[in-house]
């Protein structure tokens, strides 16, 4: 159990906090304002979004990879901490690299599979945004079969796509 309390501060750890510190560029008072992936490839190129996607999503896949039988209630914590992260409550990301992260890590083939179809909806529809969070019901598929994890998945997906729904409306 102790695992979720891990999941919110990890989480609460923002690859775009940390590219800001490196780069000088505080993701959250440029470009969008937001300090996940999307904005980073706007404000810094491919290097800043690799860089804050790529640890958000390992920072998932680590604390995942000890979750035991919470894996889905971690990865909740997860996304929790991620989007209101305690350093700053009301400037986190939005979760979606935390969802890449969890989908890796309950499997790389699911991950790839999302990811390849993701990249295709892209390309015909040349929408990233609103396919990405089509994406988002890998999440209760992955838990199909127990009643908890499907809720606490479903949970999860809602909280990245309010999230996300809300960004637009902001912006």
């Amino acid at each position: 159990m102790w695992v979720i309390i891990v999941g919110y501060f990890v989480g609460s750890i923002l690859g775009g906090r940390l590219y800001g510190m490196w780069s000088g560029q505080h993701l959250a008072t440029i470009g969008s304002g937001n300090t996940g992936a999307r904005n980073a490839l706007r404000i810094g190129g491919k290097q800043a979004f690799l860089f804050v996607y790529g640890f958000d999503i390992l920072k998932t896949v680590l604390v995942l990879s000890i979750s035991g039988p919470y894996f889905f209630e971690t990865g909740l914590a997860l996304t929790i901490g991620h989007i209101y992260p305690i350093w700053h409550i009301r400037s986190g990301g939005k979760g979606y690299a935390v969802f890449s992260g969890i989908i890796l890590a309950y499997s790389p083939l699911w991950f790839i599979a999302g990811l390849s179809t993701l990249l295709l909806l892209i390309k015909l529809t040349g929408n990233s945004r609103e396919t990405g969070l089509v994406m988002l019901v890998l999440l209760p598929l992955a838990a199909w079969g127990d009643a908890t994890d499907v809720g606490v998945a479903s949970l999860t997906m809602i909280l990245i796509m309010y999230h996300h729904i809300r960004g637009k409306q902001r912006a």
